[in-house]
């Protein structure tokens, strides 16, 4: 998966889980990583402006909603978006982590080094 797409995920489930470290962090990392404005909006949102990415934003909300009882539906969608099984585990994958790494910046109250981007309400 892209630089651009992992960012993507970063990105949607900073804001999902409203972790502000992490969404600070993701949000300069994604511009460092290509992503405009308008993009990174469209992924704090849940989607991207860009179709496989956005197949791909919104498995990776749904898994960390649901408690990764996603729908045979949502694979569907992702296959049909061009996603390979393999692809498929790497957004899990990247889903979990970043769940984990947003707990971890909540529960741990760090700092924010990073130019400071609110939740969005």
């Amino acid at each position: 998966m892209s630089a651009q797409t992992r960012e993507r995920i970063a990105l949607a489930l900073a804001q999902q889980n409203a972790c502000e470290y992490c969404l600070s962090a993701h949000t300069a990392l994604g511009k460092n990583a290509g992503l405009n404005g308008a993009e990174i909006d469209s992924n704090r949102n849940g989607t991207s402006q860009d179709a496989k990415a956005a197949v791909a934003v919104k498995l990776a909300r749904s898994l960390v909603e649901h408690n990764g009882d996603i729908t045979t539906a949502e694979l569907i969608e992702a296959r049909n978006a061009g996603y390979s099984d393999a692809d498929i585990v790497e957004i899990i994958t990247h889903a979990g982590m970043n769940l984990l790494t947003n707990i971890l910046g909540k529960a741990s109250r760090v700092e924010i080094d990073f130019p400071k981007v609110p939740i969005n309400s």
